[in-house]
């Protein structure tokens, strides 16, 4: 990993921080603004996590690199949550729990799918984990094998489902 990675990976992070932490701060702005970030915030944390995850999770070990994506998506989801948190839009939320359900569901499969021999063909879910999985492989630096780093995600994103589900049944 090259030292130019490390910076454009943690400038990048920050920016990315700095933007969902000053609209949480600043509550003057306008609200269609806060549901506009709580909306393009997540969408580019998602490419920027697969486009720097995706080709090293697929042969090679996950590196520090790899860790501060992983470190940078759970931060900048969880910023996201407390803005649409406070703004109590329900669309933004709703959007939020389709996201995380499906999150958990394809690292339920991938945890099946490593743990148990099956001839089952599930080419159906490749996509929708080149989506929503290789933002996760930082975990890889912590743990050994991927059914203890889908297992993690998997209760991560459970956890972070129940809570936008929890808010959302309190505002309706």
């Amino acid at each position: 990993m090259s030292f130019l990675t490390i910076v454009v990976i943690l400038i990048s992070g920050i920016f990315m921080l700095v933007v969902s932490y000053g609209f949480k701060k600043n509550w003057e702005i306008s609200m269609n603004y806060k549901i506009l970030a709580c909306l393009i915030l997540p969408i580019l944390n998602i490419v920027f996590g697969v486009a720097l995850n995706i080709f090293d999770s697929i042969d090679s070990p996950a590196t520090l690199k790899n860790f501060l994506v992983t470190t940078v998506h759970l931060a900048v989801w969880i910023i996201c949550f407390g803005i649409a948190y406070k703004a109590e839009s329900k669309g933004v939320l709703v959007f939020y729990a389709i996201f995380w359900a499906l999150t958990s569901g394809v690292a339920a499969l991938t945890a099946y799918i490593d743990s148990v021999e099956t001839t089952v063909d599930f080419a159906w879910a490749i996509p929708i984990a080149m989506l929503l999985l290789p933002q996760w492989f930082g975990l890889n630096y912590l743990v050994e094998g991927y059914f203890v780093s889908s297992m993690i995600v998997l209760v991560m994103s459970l956890i972070i489902f129940s809570a936008v589900v929890w808010k959302w049944k309190k505002i309706i």
